[in-house]
């Protein structure tokens, strides 16, 4: 109980790039900006994360938007229900996959968040990977299982 607040927050829902990243107890000092400011943040190892197993990591696999996104709006809906967060006043914040997160929150989930950052998220996953960098080519075909399928293909498409 350390740190749940005394009254429920606007929130703030921090989601980690990557997504083959993880977040971790440290601090933050994004965290401290937004908590400086009176809301409450939180951070989520949705499915697909580092750190919590092989399993773990691949039940991301292909759950862009799906299952991913579901874990977040699970997280919400707990913060919601332990009077850490008001309902009506969340936003999303993230970058990289954070970023992407953020634009599908506030476009399938806009009941849900109030507003929303995106830094440097894609916004088009056939982009991403179509225009991949040169020093990302070895990892292609891991990033098209991740994602969910290689947009060259009739199956990925």
């Amino acid at each position: 109980d350390d740190y749940r607040p005394t009254q429920p927050l606007p929130l703030v829902l921090n989601v980690h790039g990557g997504p083959w990243w993880r977040d971790s107890f440290m601090l933050r000092v994004d965290h401290q900006f937004f908590a400086n400011r009176g809301y409450a943040v939180l951070s989520v190892n949705y499915r697909g994360s580092t750190g919590l197993g092989k399993t773990f990591l691949k039940s991301g696999n292909a759950q862009w938007s799906r299952k991913m996104h579901d874990d977040l709006i699970d997280a919400v809906e707990w913060a919601i229900s332990g009077q850490i967060a008001i309902k009506n006043k969340i936003a999303i914040y993230g970058g990289s996959y954070g970023g992407y997160a953020t634009l599908v929150g506030l476009t399938f989930t806009n009941d849900v968040f109030a507003c929303g950052i995106d830094i440097v998220g894609p916004s088009n996953l056939v982009t991403l990977l179509k225009t991949i960098p040169p020093y990302w080519k070895p990892m292609f075909n891991e990033f098209t299982i991740r994602i969910g399928g290689n947009p060259e293909t009739e199956e990925g498409r």
